[in-house]
């Protein structure tokens, strides 16, 4: 049976429409179709009355007269009337055009208790009441695409609800998956904190549990649940069982953190399931079926790797692929959404100013009367009670507000710093781990530096962090030694050890010898490589440095001018200088390839050696 493309709901065939209607939404398949009939064309008649009598009156025993049609109770009449259509508006919006009777009712009672004004306020009180009919019909209540529509604050709209809960005398039981994400937070939280003994998970499981931010993966609960119920996916999560739905969410959040998939899967959804009293096997079912439905989102984002089979086996599993594109599916698919809703109509609300005006001047009235005596609440309990009610916004305290806006002729330095004080303690407990204990145990050094006033750590010896006798009772005993080393042989340890030492040695003598079969390898290539120049005698002097330690040892001993061979210097002046520029040339011979050519440089005529040599010449 084919579903509903706006709210995956059921359709049937009508022969006066000529298409199928869905059952829920009204929503006609047949693009060719137009609406034949639309809640716009029902309007109440109650609300309007076109034979009210155009005749003057008096307004207020004033001066002043007014038309009749003017009154506070047609006022009301009209505002109550535009509120309705509001409503309507907004439901069709949300896909849930049969809730609006409801929500217009719940409206009607709400502002005959006087407790609420037209205006501002009307808007959140609607709003609330939808969040109400939603929640009555097994809906979620969705009070952020609310707020999102009306451009307000969620946290004003929960605070009027709950106003609205009170007047009215109402309960509102959980029907949605994220009523239960505070129970499973701080259900696992407990878990964390306990020892690894003690809280039932295996221990390579409570390794990686422990370093995740649960509170991050509560905001991706969340925003999971509000994309399943925006986007009607083909199983209907909503009609199924809420525990087990927001437990197996929470596990693919906290795999979302981790970025990889969990190891005893089947653990932590008994854990999480023994917690609300359904059974192992629903969690994993669910779990199963949403994984499916995240595998099909990763395929719409083009930066994401999707499943895919390959001759019977993937690559990469679907678990660790619906683990690391979560986030970014989700937040793609919350983009589309909010384009969806900005390219729709803008939902503007045109109430009455006059009673607008009205509210302020009775609000004003009330003000010059005295104030009712009542018990002054202490400012410590007053930012308390704000902190609990809206703990991220630390600006909806009185006394941050306080802080922020003050006189103009204050210092701002002042305000500053009251502001930023304002924030420390929230600041500081908002970002504290779940999963992390509040406290930490001072060790020995410190406990022992605080003893001694407050000495350094490198004023405090080793010797004095252990008692008497300390060390020796951690030290192994003989038959200790013994029992552990023959364990460790029964149990194959020892022989591992022993086979990993000898086989780093191995490697290490290997890759010694590598080195130094390469070095050898490289210094014979560069030999090989070198060209032999054609001004030396490659022969004649090697002969000659064979030759030359000999030939000092039977020189006689001469002076040592004659050492240096200065007395050839008349003979041959110009060979002494040739030896120096084809010493040169050979040098610079060796950095040279093979193809290269080597031009000398020029040079004077060399001078006579008569004397002055290193005046005349100049190197």
């Amino acid at each position: 049976m084919s579903q509903c493309s706006e709210c995956a709901g059921p359709i049937v065939w009508n022969e006066d429409a000529a298409s199928n209607i869905c059952t829920s939404c009204g929503t006609l398949t047949d693009p060719c179709q137009r609406v034949l009939t639309n809640t716009n064309d029902q309007f109440d008649s109650q609300y309007l009355n076109s034979s009210t009598p155009n005749i003057l009156k008096r307004f207020r025993g004033g001066y002043s007269w007014n038309l009749a049609g003017e009154g506070k109770e047609v006022r009301v009449r009209n505002n109550t009337y535009t509120m309705h259509e509001f409503i309507k508006s907004l439901s069709r919006t949300l896909s849930v055009p049969g809730l609006s009777p409801r929500v217009c009712n719940l409206f009607d009672q709400a502002m005959r208790t006087k407790q609420f004004r037209w205006g501002t306020k009307a808007k959140l009180v609607a709003a609330a009441c939808l969040s109400i009919a939603l929640r009555e019909s097994g809906h979620p209540d969705s009070i952020k695409d609310i707020a999102f529509l009306l451009e307000q604050s969620d946290i004003s709209i929960k605070r009027t609800l709950s106003s609205i809960l009170a007047v009215m005398n109402l309960t509102l039981t959980p029907t949605g998956p994220a009523q239960y994400l505070p129970a499973l937070q701080s259900h696992l939280s407990s878990i964390l904190q306990s020892p690894v003994e003690s809280s039932g998970l295996a221990v390579s499981l409570y390794s990686e549990l422990r370093p995740l931010s649960i509170r991050s993966a509560t905001e991706t609960a969340r925003l999971f649940i509000d994309i399943l119920a925006r986007f009607a996916p083909e199983v209907r999560f909503t009609q199924l069982s809420p525990a087990a739905v927001a437990c197996a969410i929470f596990i693919l959040s906290l795999e979302a953190e981790k970025r990889g998939s969990l190891s005893h899967l089947a653990d932590i959804s008994a854990c999480f399931a023994k917690e609300f009293q359904v059974a192992k096997v629903t969690v994993m079912q669910r779990y199963e079926a949403l994984q499916e439905e995240v595998a099909k989102w990763t395929k719409e984002v083009e930066w994401l790797d999707s499943y895919k089979k390959s001759k019977g086996h993937a690559k990469v599993s679907k678990r660790l692929i619906c683990a690391r594109g979560l986030k970014d599916a989700l937040n793609w698919k919350h983009g589309l959404w909010e384009k969806r809703i900005e390219a729709g109509s803008k939902h503007i609300l045109h109430i009455d100013s006059e009673s607008e005006s009205e509210c302020r001047q009775d609000s004003f009235k009330s003000s010059l009367e005295p104030s009712r005596k009542r018990r002054k609440m202490p400012s410590a309990v007053s930012n308390a009670t704000y902190f609990l009610l809206d703990p991220l916004n630390v600006s909806s305290s009185p006394k941050a507000s306080n802080s922020t806006s003050g006189p103009s002729f204050a210092n701002p330095a002042s305000s500053t710093k009251r502001s930023t004080d304002a924030c420390t303690m929230p600041s500081y407990l908002l970002s504290v781990s779940s999963g992390s204990p509040m406290y930490t145990i001072p060790s020995r050094l410190q406990q022992l530096s605080v003893a001694r006033g407050g000495a350094g750590f490198d004023v405090i010896e080793d010797e004095d962090l252990l008692a008497d006798g300390e060390w020796e009772a951690i030290q192994r005993t003989p038959e200790e030694i013994q029992q552990l080393e023959q364990q460790w042989r029964d149990e194959g340890i020892l022989e591992f050890i022993e086979k990993a030492e000898k086989a780093k040695k191995i490697d290490s003598a290997a890759l010694q010898k590598r080195k130094k079969s390469k070095t050898a390898q490289d210094l014979q290539t560069f030999v090989t490589r070198r060209s032999p120049s054609k001004r030396i005698n490659l022969e004649a002097l090697s002969n000659f440095m064979d030759e030359n330690g000999e030939k000092l040892e039977q020189m006689p001993e001469r002076d040592s001018f004659e050492f240096l061979g200065l007395e050839f210097a008349e003979e041959k002046e110009n060979e002494y200088f040739d030896e120096i520029y084809d010493a040169r040339d050979a040098n610079a011979m060796l950095g040279a390839d093979e193809d290269e050519i080597t031009i000398d440089d020029w040079r004077p005529i060399s001078p006579g050696l008569d004397g002055n040599l290193y005046n005349s010449y100049c190197f």
